[in-house]
């Protein structure tokens, strides 16, 4: 996309797939909660929201209190609930824009009912309860007391009660926290408590555990169609959501045993052309591709040459003899998966796209219905 450097194509009829398959995968009644957290890993979070719920996708889930006022400041206007914790700070913010929140113990529940009170509102809040992650979340042994507390105050409603799978994939693990949730909840309802909505299965344990489904799931790596290693085992037909690409910058043709980029760590073996692409380690591509990344340019692969820098990389250009200066290079995309990448990186596809920075445009395409404005270019 010419007037960017590096950016990042985000298929939003892909995700609307993704959303289908998941769809598919579950019971009629079950909800999904479209997890959106670190700017919907890294692919934009207004247009991923926006999509979601026009796709049907029943809430949007976000990790922190500015995440989710930079969707409701943006334009979403559907449910929007905290997953993480928040601080004390936050609470005025939440309560005005009528954000739903996770709590994890009653430490903060007088003041969020004081808030919302002051406000003449009534907040919907979720309990989460710790069965294996030992991150967040009350003690089994706890939750019933948190729950009371929680229906203590006037002005909050207990919306929903959650846990979150550890090791999906490890069906032992799985059982383990399941019965420990609903030894859990069967404890709230033998009190009289039955909160609307359970929910538990991320996206591996959406398509490995179905006992895990309960009232909603919560998809986030399955939306983005990229895979943990789980996905294609199973022949979960999801397709990537974002494809990252650059232009090149700058050509230079060199001779054999020239030394490219800092300390000479790569020299030609032939005479060749080099070309300078403006993407970097700033923009998020991984260091730890030096010399060892590739690209796809017209249509073939051509390998990272030196050190990957702060704002560019290079390409070893001799087996594409047409390139020119402006042609496109896929980074991710086509060809080219974020998976391989980060196999080669020592890392898992979804911190690639987490980590892609400021200056990498967020460009969505093939939206079914008008995007708001503010949505269709995100940088």
């Amino acid at each position: 996309m010419r007037g960017y450097r590096v950016w990042a194509e985000i298929d939003l009829a892909a995700l609307r797939h993704n959303i289908g398959v998941i769809r598919r995968a579950i019971e009629p009644r079950t909800k999904i909660m479209a997890v959106a957290k670190a700017d919907a890993y890294g692919h934009g979070a207004l247009p991923i929201a926006w999509t979601a719920l026009e796709a049907g996708c029943a809430m949007v889930g976000v990790g922190d209190s500015g995440e989710a006022l930079t969707l409701r400041e943006g334009g979403i206007p559907g449910p929007i609930l905290i997953l993480g914790a928040i601080v004390e700070e936050e609470i005025h913010k939440v309560v005005q824009y009528d954000i739903s929140v996770t709590v994890h113990s009653a430490d903060l529940l007088p003041l969020l009912n004081q808030e919302a009170r002051r406000r003449n509102r009534v907040l919907r809040v979720h309990l989460k309860i710790d069965t294996g992650m030992a991150r967040l979340g009350a003690s089994p042994a706890r939750a019933l007391d948190v729950a009371r507390a929680i229906l203590d105050c006037s002005n909050l409603q207990l919306e929903g009660v959650s846990t979150h799978l550890a090791s999906a994939s490890n069906p032992d693990s799985v059982r383990e926290q399941l019965d420990q949730f609903r030894s859990a909840v069967d404890e709230l309802t033998r009190d009289g408590i039955t909160p609307p909505i359970l929910h538990a299965a991320n996206s591996a344990g959406l398509f490995t555990c179905p006992e895990s489904h309960f009232d909603m799931v919560r998809p986030g790596i399955a939306l983005y169609g990229m895979d943990p290693g789980i996905f294609a085992r199973l022949g979960t037909p999801l397709r990537p959501v974002l494809s990252l690409k650059t232009q090149i910058a700058y050509l230079k043709g060199v001779g054999a045993d020239v030394p490219i980029g800092y300390d000479g760590r790569h020299r030609t073996t032939r005479p060749t052309r080099i070309a300078t692409c403006p993407v970097g380690y700033n923009d998020g591509y991984p260091y730890q591709l030096s010399g060892r990344g590739e690209a796809v340019v017209r249509g073939r692969r051509v390998p990272v040459v030196g050190n990957v820098t702060m704002d560019y990389i290079m390409l070893d250009l001799g087996d594409v003899p047409e390139a020119e200066v402006g042609d496109e290079v896929t980074l991710i995309g086509e060809g080219i998966r974020a998976e391989e990448l980060a196999r080669k990186a020592g890392t898992i596809p979804y911190e690639l796209t987490c980590r892609l920075g400021r200056r990498v445009g967020r460009v969505p395409a093939n939206a079914e219905q008008p995007l708001p404005a503010a949505f269709r270019v995100v940088a």
